[in-house]
């Protein structure tokens, strides 16, 4: 569960707004927001009733196995007035190539598991300050850790300064200067995994060399220790849909428009598994063709008014057995570049868990390389098909093995301090068969979101492209064209 807390010095006020967190660091979510005056806090807290302008959603880790937790989060907030000079959009689109970090986790000095991120650099500020960031369509806002921050997390990172930069203006949430000798604005994000507490500047943000815009973002002067410590990336760059950002001016893609930086609204998404070379981007402002076979198959967004890059599902397939979950047709999937599992709903997890794993004879190191049932994800229009080389965990876990959480996506508080497990575990290993088991985590989120989510992280975007139009409300789907996927079948 996220608790977003904001502190201004002006009437305290009260504004309802969820966050997305997904972070696997990420651990997608719902949350509560509410203003600190000086020190006093008022709270508008989550109920199982949801508000029709509140939303939000946490992304949580793995169903009692790894540790993979980077979802990220974002905020909600009724949009604001963002007043900006249009200019003549130059050569697009504009492409960022993405590192995939891979942190191994350990039982008794033996690696039983990953958690990966993608990420790319950015420059903020004049003189540029280089920051290595994760591009998550799950959140909202550009969040960076602060030369103000002296907590663990933010020690380990590059971090940014207001001081050295004179392009930097310190602002309230509501976008007006904070005047010298007063308290500023500041938010609290909770996720599943943990916190950050930040304050607001307005800033020149640069996504590629020489294309920059101006923006409100966050600084955060508190990082939690999990899940951004033990990752190398520094902060992140939301890509979700406008309604995810305090207000448009923390929009990137809002502020990408209203600056006229591009002619396409669209941004495209390639996400590679790492191996042979391979090496992943995104291409803002447009889409790169060379990443995909064939057209790209088209599912509207549904509910764009909360902000999400979520989809309408019709069914879930395992093998030849259709899911019962989603026979009432109120399933949705989020596709999130910010999570490493897939989000199944709670539910249903514990049943197609059961069905995509198998077990191993001892000479098997690598699941993903085995022969087992696929996985359909029917959009009705077309269906995604998944495999073992997809789903599947690299890694073989001896029976009694656990790595990560149950709780996954949930409003459970006390998934802040349940769902990262430590890196390291002296914890001997138990001898016994193995099995191969999918990378899935469980979402428990009520309604609108919920209860009936799905979280469509990397095990869908290793294998299909995807673009997504903040215009037309649209994501598209290609079969990726990577090495892991020579032999693929297309859409169907």
């Amino acid at each position: 569960m996220q608790l977003i807390t904001m502190s201004k010095q002006s009437e305290l006020q009260v504004v309802h707004a969820l966050a997305l967190a997904m972070l696997t660091l990420y651990l997608p979510s719902s949350s509560a927001f509410s203003f600190d005056q000086s020190r006093k806090i008022a709270t508008t807290k989550l109920s199982n009733s949801v508000k029709p302008n509140e939303m939000g959603e946490d992304k949580a880790d793995d169903f009692a196995e790894e540790e993979d937790e980077h979802e990220l989060f974002s905020l909600l907030q009724t949009p604001g007035r963002m007043v900006a000079k249009a200019e003549k959009p130059k050569q697009a689109p504009f492409v960022v190539k993405l590192r995939r970090e891979v942190v191994p986790i350990y039982r008794n000095n033996e690696v039983v598991s990953f958690k990966t991120s993608h990420s790319g650099m950015i420059t903020v500020g004049n003189p540029e300050q280089e920051f290595r960031v994760v591009f998550d369509t799950g959140s909202g806002h550009v969040v960076l850790p602060s030369s103000e921050c002296k907590s663990e997390s933010c020690m380990e990172h590059k971090r940014y300064s207001v001081a050295a930069s004179p392009s930097a203006t310190a602002i309230n949430v509501d976008g007006s200067r904070v005047p010298a000798g007063k308290l500023c604005d500041q938010v609290t994000i909770g996720f599943g995994t943990g916190s950050v507490t930040g304050q607001f500047v307005r800033e020149q943000v640069c996504f590629v060399a020489g294309e920059c815009v101006e923006m409100n973002i966050v600084e955060a002067v508190e990082m939690s220790v999990q899940p951004f410590k033990s990752f190398l990336f520094d902060g992140i760059f939301g890509l979700g849909l406008n309604k995810l950002s305090l207000s448009p001016a923390f929009s990137f893609l809002s502020t990408m428009k209203s600056k006229g930086k591009v002619v396409d609204p669209w941004f495209g998404v390639y996400l590679s598994d790492g191996e042979n070379g391979e090496e992943s981007e995104i291409a803002l402002g447009g889409s790169n063709p060379l990443r995909y076979q064939g057209d790209l198959r088209w599912a509207k967004v549904a509910m764009p008014e909360k902000g999400h890059w979520q989809i309408a599902i019709r069914a879930i397939r395992i093998g030849n057995q259709t899911m019962s979950v989603c026979e009432d047709g109120t399933c949705r999937g989020i596709v999130d570049t910010g999570t490493s599992h897939l989000g199944i709903p709670g539910t249903a997890i514990q049943e197609i868990t059961d069905l995509l794993t198998f077990p191993v004879e001892d000479t098997v190191s690598n699941c993903q390389d085995t022969e087992g049932i696929k996985m359909e994800i029917d959009l009705g229009s077309f269906t995604l098909e998944l495999f073992p080389r997809n789903y599947m965990r690299k890694l073989p876990l001896q029976e009694g093995v656990t790595v990560g959480s149950k709780h996954g996506v949930s409003t459970n508080s006390s998934a802040e301090v349940t769902a990262y497990e430590n890196q390291v575990d002296d914890t001997p290993l138990p001898p016994g068969p193995k099995k191969c088991r999918p990378r899935l985590m469980p979402v428990n989120l009520p309604a609108p979101l919920g209860p009936k989510l799905f979280l469509l992280g990397e095990p869908v975007l290793h294998r299909y492209y995807t673009v997504y139009n903040w215009d037309t409300a649209q994501i598209g789907f290609g079969l990726a064209v990577s090495p892991s996927e020579a032999s693929a079948s297309v859409l169907i």
